[in-house]
């Protein structure tokens, strides 16, 4: 079993091609705020110092540590493989630049209730790689997928020691948290969707 107390060293993957979002993912306004920042807001306030794989010259204005994928064009799994190559320690918190809801009360429970060589998360059926705990052990596997082009990250997870944590029972809003958004009418659609919801008086 994971062992919580032992340190993890937090990545958010930025290294995709953005082709539908039609810019830097992690750089398009949500918000008012580069996707990306959220992110790095609630990790900087629960003590992790996080590193962003992309290879946009626009992450370095962050402040944080940014590497290049070490296997370019390999998707997420190749993502996976980078931040368990520059990984500190056993484990590896990875998150993606595209849900920039997640609360940092839902990152600790997914932390604490890790098991196994590694714990995503699942909603009505469906597995969610990220944010997700993944162990270095896993390194030599995914050293093979990317050589042969196997890059199905939801094939990868099933093949593994994994441990899916149901996202309702680690999040109060998971449908809203785990939202991704790869296109500029994803954001417009939530952005109107939020400037309806009226308080309640």
């Amino acid at each position: 079993m994971f062992n919580p107390s032992k340190s993890i060293t937090a990545f958010i993957l930025s290294g995709g091609k953005s082709s539908r979002m039609g810019q830097e993912k992690g750089l398009a306004l949500f918000r008012g705020k580069p996707m990306i920042q959220p992110l790095l807001e609630v990790l900087s306030g629960l003590d992790f110092h996080p590193t962003i794989v992309g290879h946009h010259p626009g992450y370095q204005h962050f402040g944080v540590p940014v590497v290049e994928d070490l296997v370019p064009e390999k998707g997420p799994l190749g993502g996976i493989y980078t931040s368990l190559i520059h990984c500190e320690s056993s484990h590896a918190l990875i998150l993606s630049c595209d849900s920039p809801l997640i609360a940092p009360d839902t990152l600790w429970n997914l932390i604490y209730q890790a098991q196994k060589v590694l714990t995503v998360g699942r909603l009505e059926g469906k597995v969610y790689p990220f944010p997700g705990i993944y162990s270095k052990v896993l390194l030599p596997e995914l050293s093979r997928c990317l050589a042969v082009n196997e890059l199905r990250v939801q094939s990868f997870i099933a093949q593994q020691d994994h441990h899916l944590l149901s996202l309702e029972e680690i999040s109060s809003s998971p449908k809203e948290e785990f939202a991704n958004f790869n296109s500029p009418g994803d954001i417009m659609l939530w952005e109107k969707l939020e400037s309806e919801v009226k308080p309640i008086s």
